[in-house]
């Protein structure tokens, strides 16, 4: 049987993440998440080298940060998010609230969006930034900049 270029539960593109201290970050994305470890492979230091977590149908990769592989950072080197991941849910409310619970901290409260979604904006304990969301509304390409002319015209 031939091998799968990609790899099966896998998608075209997986985000990877250089995070300091990546095991913490495995066990809050469990808690904040529900993410699922799929794989972890921790060097001889300790350090993670390669982890992959699955939330919802999606995957991420994660590691501490190296100087292989041209370098991977992190957010918190950098002193602002580098990333920002979205992250649909079922209920965007108990979601925010459970991350918040884990460790996160609020960028933005979850409100209705002009573009038919319930999000909020999240800091995770990384530096790394999470927009949850609740699709709400299906709509057209043409309600959304009727409704988004509308918001900013009242600016």
């Amino acid at each position: 049987m031939a091998v799968k270029p990609i790899p099966e539960g896998q998608h075209s593109i997986t985000p990877y993440l250089g995070i300091k201290d990546a095991a913490k970050a495995i066990d809050f994305y469990k808690a904040a998440f529900g993410a699922v470890e799929m794989f972890r492979l921790d060097g001889p230091d300790g350090r993670v080298g390669h982890a992959e977590l699955k939330i919802g149908d999606s995957s991420i990769m994660l590691a501490d940060p190296c100087d292989q592989a041209g370098g991977l950072t992190s957010s918190q080197s950098l002193g602002g998010a580098a990333i920002g991941l979205h992250l649909y849910v079922e209920d965007v409310d108990a979601r925010y609230a459970q991350a918040i619970k884990a460790g996160a901290t609020q960028v933005s409260a979850v409100q209705d969006q002009f573009y038919g979604d319930r999000s909020g904006t999240l800091k995770d304990p990384f530096g790394n930034l999470w927009f949850v969301s609740t699709h709400k509304e299906d709509l057209t390409v043409e309600e959304i900049r009727a409704r988004a002319a509308k918001l900013f015209a009242g600016q």
